[in-house]
């Protein structure tokens, strides 16, 4: 199992527009083949703050993922809202 996990910040004013993207984007990756959980949280401490976690049942598969036109879609779509790059980090489950 691979699991990800992104840190991504809103620009100040922007956390409802970039909520809006992701929950119009999210629930389709979850039918994505080898997609075992996809969530998201946003910070209650600071409201431009997202955590995404993800799971994947490989390596194929996130690749899949990272290259499906949704992903493509959703990430045009987050680009005016997000403030820098995301912090993002890939992990092996044991």
């Amino acid at each position: 199992m691979i699991v990800v996990t992104a840190f991504i910040k809103a620009k100040e004013g922007n956390g409802e527009d970039l909520e809006h993207v992701i929950k119009k984007y999210a629930p389709q990756f979850l039918q994505d083949e080898g997609c075992i959980e996809y969530r998201v949280h946003r910070r209650l401490d600071d409201s431009n703050a997202f955590f995404f976690y993800e799971k994947y049942a490989s390596e194929e598969a996130l690749k899949a993922h990272s290259t499906s036109p949704h992903f493509k879609e959703m990430g045009a779509a987050m680009r005016p809202y997000v403030e820098g790059k995301p912090q993002i980090n890939m992990y092996r489950e044991l």
